[in-house]
């Protein structure tokens, strides 16, 4: 009998290898291959060096290794399959998954004809594959889907059709296949995407149809992951809501957790033209305990970019009616955008963020535009003026967008510093009361505020801490990696808080409007309701004079402090109060929510990463103001 390793290479650790245990379930219907193969899977992290996974490979008795292959990991596929061919002259290595696919050229090697690639769905075309090599003389140019050498030549065999009825391929879960030893489960219910956004690999690969499984199927899906330690769930469909069972099965998600008190966590990814069913499925979710924030993927506000992007079907007032029943219902949500896209400019990515900042958006976040093989932006790189550089790192083979045909690189660069200037003021709530005051006045514009606050960093010397990190996670793209946002959290709520403050008061006082009496003590008690990321960062020592208010204590994680009554109208809409309306001159601001203490056993990067979920949570972390 021989041995199949599939390889999944992902970026978190212990999550369930789902490719693998379709390619085996599908695989075990195959009378033939389920006599002549027995499936060996291997699953670690990307963050597993690369030496230890060639080991552990090499040692495993394979005739066939299959690699899953995305952006992320695809830096280390390609060495770990020179190195096994170097040991295992003999074996046969398959290569899938999006980041391959339809790039037999750039990923396959004219002298090894051992080595194929696998264009679009794997379950059929991969066992077919496997049945091929059991014949005496294996012919693999036979199998529909694969690209192939031959005599020097690039073979390629043929689209395969997608596979219309999925039930056809047994359930890894409910048949054994994946064993209950991993904390984050995957679950698909559908595949395919009615939408073609440029950007992205979904409808690109999928033309529009979207297929099924089998309702009963997910529901015992669902159950077997609650009853067997899933922690975290993540919903893989494209349009989590769009379909009307999407809305029972996030019921029974919900019902699940409360009979087994798992999972803890639910992710999916929202329908686009479906506010009313996912705010629907959120609130479901929330009475559950099992989100307590919601993405809302919105990536331009620029109606020329969308209809480049082919977005412009999906309508922006579905997204601000998402983020205004969220925030009704007290959740957090976080706007994501992705910078440059095509048709974008600098000035109207600054303006999209200020109508966001204007409509209360909680958190925004600007992602790189990663250029994906596959996607219709990739195709029409040279027509969009694409310039692009590699994220680095060694991991990846991500090609980072620094420039289109109108943002050019410097133009780029302004807009990531344009960017570290939201993420520090307006996502820590830094100037949010002021902010508010001044641009319901028309004093400035939330554009003109960001874009001073960079004029400020540039006014201050290169090797302030603050400003080092934002000129170095430009110059080196340390930006591709999310982390570096949770980590710019990091230092300027915690590591540099007060340097931070320092700033923020240098910032405010030299501007125009500090003449305003309203707008300085605004100023103050944003200063006081700043939230903390970490329960354990001593509360700051505000022993600069205030004008507005006192603070006459400090214990504890709270500030009692003085304020005068004609500051309640200001105050209802600048903290949260609990309760409201305010009363009495006398509040104690309450900074003891639900964040988690520094974790020093755990690495810098670790605690990176819960800033970044934290923020997103904004609403988790901000101080109540009570009336003492």
């Amino acid at each position: 009998m021989k041995t199949v390793t599939t390889v999944e290479l992902s970026v978190f650790e212990r999550i369930t290898p789902l490719v693998s245990g379709y390619l085996e379930a599908y695989a075990s219907t195959d009378p033939v291959v389920s006599k002549e193969y027995r499936f060996d899977k291997y699953t670690t992290s990307i963050k597993t060096p690369l030496d230890d996974i060639a080991r552990d490979l090499i040692g495993r008795p394979s005739d066939v290794f299959a690699f899953s292959t995305y952006v992320w990991n695809i830096g280390l596929v390609r060495p770990l399959v020179k190195m096994v061919r170097e040991a295992r002259p003999d074996a046969h290595i398959m290569l899938g998954g999006p980041q391959v696919m339809h790039h037999g050229l750039r990923y396959l090697d004219p002298a090894d004809e051992k080595l194929a690639l696998c264009n679009g769905e794997g379950e059929i075309t991969f066992t077919e594959y496997l049945r091929e090599l059991t014949e005496p003389h294996p012919d693999i140019t036979k199998v529909e889907g694969l690209s192939v050498y031959r005599d020097g030549e690039l073979v390629n065999t043929g689209d395969r059709a997608r596979i219309k009825d999925l039930d056809t391929i047994p359930s890894p879960f409910l048949s054994g296949l994946i064993l209950p030893e991993y904390s984050i489960s995957i679950i698909e219910t559908n595949r395919g995407c009615p939408y073609h956004c440029g950007f992205c690999f979904w409808g690109a690969a999928t033309n529009d149809r979207v297929y099924r499984f089998d309702e009963d199927r997910i529901r015992d899906e669902l159950t077997w992951m609650s009853r067997n330690g899933t922690l975290f769930l993540y919903i893989a469909d494209a349009n989590w809501g769009m379909l009307a069972r999407d809305v029972e099965f996030s019921e029974h998600i919900a019902a699940l957790a409360r009979e087994n008190h798992l999972p803890n966590v639910v992710y999916f990814s929202a329908a686009k033209n479906k506010p009313h069913a996912v705010t629907k499925i959120t609130g479901i979710f929330q009475e559950a305990g099992l989100v307590t924030s919601q993405p809302v993927s919105m990536q331009t506000l620029e109606p020329e970019s969308l209809k480049i992007i082919r977005r412009d079907n999906i309508k922006l007032d579905a997204f601000a009616s998402v983020q205004d029943d969220l925030r009704d219902r007290g959740l957090s949500s976080f706007i994501e955008l992705i910078w440059p896209l095509p048709g974008e400019t600098l000035e109207t990515f600054k303006k999209g963020i200020g109508t966001l900042c204007e409509k209360d958006a909680h958190t925004i976040i600007s992602y790189s535009h990663l250029l994906l093989n596959n996607t219709p932006i990739y195709h029409n790189r040279d027509k969009l003026g694409l310039i692009t550089r590699s994220a680095g790192g060694g991991v990846a083979e991500a090609q980072i967008v620094i420039g289109t045909e109108q943002v050019s690189t410097d133009e780029f660069v302004e807009g990531m510093r344009y960017f570290y200037a939201v993420h520090a003021v307006h996502n820590t709530r830094s100037l949010r009361a002021t902010g508010k005051y001044l641009t319901g006045k028309g004093i400035v514009t939330y554009p003109e505020l960001f874009s001073a606050f960079v004029d400020h960093w540039r006014s201050l010397p290169a090797d302030d801490p603050i400003v080092e990190y934002v000129e170095r996670s430009i110059r080196d793209a340390l930006y591709y990696d999310v982390g570096n946002y949770g980590l710019f959290i990091h230092t300027v709520l915690h590591e540099h808080r007060a340097l931070f403050t320092r700033q923020l008061r240098e910032f405010a006082q030299a501007q125009p409007w500090w003449s305003d009496e309203t707008a300085r003590g605004l100023f103050e008690i944003d200063l006081l309701n700043r939230p903390y990321v970490y329960s354990s960062t001593p509360l700051e020592v505000h022993d600069h004079p205030f004008e507005a208010l006192k603070v006459v204590a400090s214990e504890g994680r709270a500030y009692t402090v003085e304020l005068d009554r004609a500051w309640h109208e200001s105050l209802a809409t600048a903290v949260r109060l609990d309760p409201a309306p305010p009363a009495g001159t006398v509040f104690t601001v309450d900074h003891k929510r639900l964040q988690y203490p520094y974790m020093a056993a755990q690495s810098l990067d670790h605690n990176a990463n819960y800033c970044h979920g934290i923020i997103e949570k904004i609403e988790n972390i901000v101080p109540f103001w009570r009336t003492a």
